[in-house]
């Protein structure tokens, strides 16, 4: 059996545990050809990213992940993830399970202060909570808390405050559950708490439109923002009262990198970590030799390119189905990501004990000759020998492809699903745009006809934020994580009965049935889930990325 990450044993065996340091790196052994003398530490460390941030610093509306990285060091949760995958005490000093399982209590660490002095109180928790419930809210992260008591009310504006939701003292706090909802102690436990005394003055609706607090955020983390500059970087100092002890390295730095300077950047001495998934593979192996350590770990990301459901020409099933037969998608893998991933046939991290077995799975093997059978079979053939699919009424087949400039990775794919569904008489145009108008043409205004994206995952592998019907938005201007607009009342069972049992086996068994039928219903076109890469400072000590946690223990962090 697999290791339960999320079991009731894990969060009641932790009881009164403090977080710790970390020791060695979790890549590869020190290459360099530093004296065994002690030498003063470095002052500044500077991890470099491929994408600018939004600057949507507040970790209940950013969804791009450089912005959580920037709330990774600025912000805390209650829990944290480690290495090992194992949850593990934070800003709470401990968390209990009530004997019937609908109950969460945390008590929080009586030393935590915001960056601007305030102490951190359960009040602050528990406004996090219910901000995220406001009718208002215009986030992802309302289906972790719907099922706390009181909460639905709440929201639907029948109540002023969740009954669910008890402020004991300071520095204790109760959640209650109308049911037992498995993904509660991670989905919550990792919610990075933000001060009701900046953010309570504003409703949760109107807080894109903070720019100046969005950019400045204050948070209890290791680190506080000092500067940021869109499109080129931004600068954090340590905190002097950190909860979790001494920051290590007084400064931060996320730069901006475009990747091909990477490794101009590495031999110029100007960034420490890198992102390296958009190297050449030769050009990763290059560092290493130069003396620069490297590690990958799986990913809690799998590229997709997602279908509009809404559109006619898209709904039948044998279309989408063709064109994942059309898709070459183990070229993909070996000439574009070079090997360094692996195809995904559901909609779930391979990695996660939830994914289904393989064997169970169609595997849509390359089939350019299975692709077009399917297109006839659904009305679409090349009637007047043109090279491109028409329909009954003579319409030509042609549909565009959003996709996010600044990836390579993602922009080379495109091209090579372009070529792909060309052979099978299917016009595709891409259109490409930075990543802010995709979101805004794709998943706030839906606006397309097919995108190429990310989908990110959390460590629980509940999928009702992503494909739950109620997560449809079909007004424009109003922002929908069922992005491709997957409407199955029996998935949405499925979702619901994951989340009522605690047993792993049995939401395991839940899962399989729900990725089979995802599988085969194919919503989007399911692609790879690349492995994450970094190259680092072989001298960095405390570094110990993880799928889910690329800044565990950053405060201990070090270059010597």
């Amino acid at each position: 059996m697999k290791k339960k990450l999320f079991s009731i044993l894990l969060c009641t065996t932790m009881l009164g545990a403090m977080l710790t340091g970390c020791g060695a790196n979790s890549g590869s052994e020190d290459k360099s050809n530093a004296d065994s003398t002690s030498t003063k530490p470095k002052d500044t460390i500077v991890y470099s990213t491929n994408t600018a941030p939004q600057g949507i610093f507040n970790p209940l509306i950013s969804d791009m992940s450089i912005d959580h990285y920037v709330e990774s060091v600025v912000y805390a949760s209650l829990m944290t993830v480690n290495p090992k995958g194992d949850l593990e005490p934070y800003l709470a000093n401990e968390c209990n399970i009530s004997d019937d399982q609908k109950t969460i209590t945390y008590k929080l660490k009586d030393n935590a202060v915001w960056h601007d002095g305030e102490k951190v109180t359960a009040k602050d928790v528990a406004f996090t909570f219910t901000s995220m419930a406001d009718a208002s809210y215009a986030g992802g992260y309302y289906g972790d808390v719907q099922n706390i008591k009181g909460a639905k009310a709440f929201h639907d504006k029948k109540a002023d405050s969740i009954e669910g939701i008890k402020v004991v003292d300071d520095t204790t706090i109760k959640i209650e559950f109308e049911k037992v909802y498995a993904p509660a102690l991670t989905n919550l436990g990792t919610v990075q708490i933000i001060p009701e005394h900046i953010w309570g003055k504003i409703a949760p609706g109107e807080w894109k439109n903070q720019t100046e607090l969005l950019n400045a955020p204050i948070g209890c983390g290791p680190y506080k923002l000092t500067e940021y500059k869109s499109d080129s970087y931004v600068k954090f100092e340590a905190t002097s009262n950190f909860f979790g002890g001494e920051v290590k390295t007084p400064k931060l730095i996320f730069k901006v990198v475009n990747a091909d300077t990477t490794q101009a950047e590495f031999k110029s001495g100007t960034i420490d970590v890198a992102n390296v998934e958009s190297l050449r593979k030769a050009d990763i192996d290059a560092l290493v030799k130069e003396g620069y350590a490297t590690t990958s770990f799986p990913n809690f990301q799998f590229t997709y390119m997602g279908f509009n459901l809404r559109l006619k020409e898209l709904q039948d099933v044998k279309v989408r189905q063709a064109f994942m037969y059309a898709i070459n998608r183990k070229g993909i893998v070996e000439q574009v990501v070079e090997g360094r991933g692996q195809i995904v046939n559901a909609p779930m991290l391979p990695s996660s004990w939830a994914y289904p077995e393989d064997s169970t799975l169609d595997s849509y093997d390359y089939d350019v000759k299975k692709a077009k059978t399917l297109l006839k079979e659904a009305g679409w053939e090349d009637k007047n020998g043109d090279g491109y699919v028409e329909n009954s009424s003579g319409k030509k087949f042609h549909l565009n492809l959003v996709c996010q400039t600044g990836n390579p990775i993602r922009e080379q794919s495109a091209v090579v699903i372009q070529e792909n569904l060309k052979a099978i008489g299917v016009e595709v145009e891409i259109d490409s745009m930075e990543f802010s108008a995709v979101m805004d043409k794709v998943v706030a205004n839906h606006d397309f006809d097919l995108f190429m994206m990310g989908n990110t995952l959390s460590i629980d592998p509940d999928p009702r934020p992503m494909w739950y019907s109620d997560a449809i938005s079909n007004e424009k201007g109003v922002v929908g994580y069922n992005i491709v607009a997957y409407d199955n009342k029996e998935t949405d069972k499925l979702i619901d009965a994951g989340n009522a049992t605690l047993n792993q086996d049995e939401r395991k068994e839940i899962y399989s049935q729900f990725g089979k039928i995802l599988n085969k219903d194919v919503p989007e076109a399911y692609l790879f889930s690349q492995d994450i890469e970094r190259v680092y400072n072989s001298k960095l000590e405390g570094y110990e990325p993880s799928t889910f946690n690329e800044f565990y223990n950053v405060h201990n962090w070090v270059i010597k």
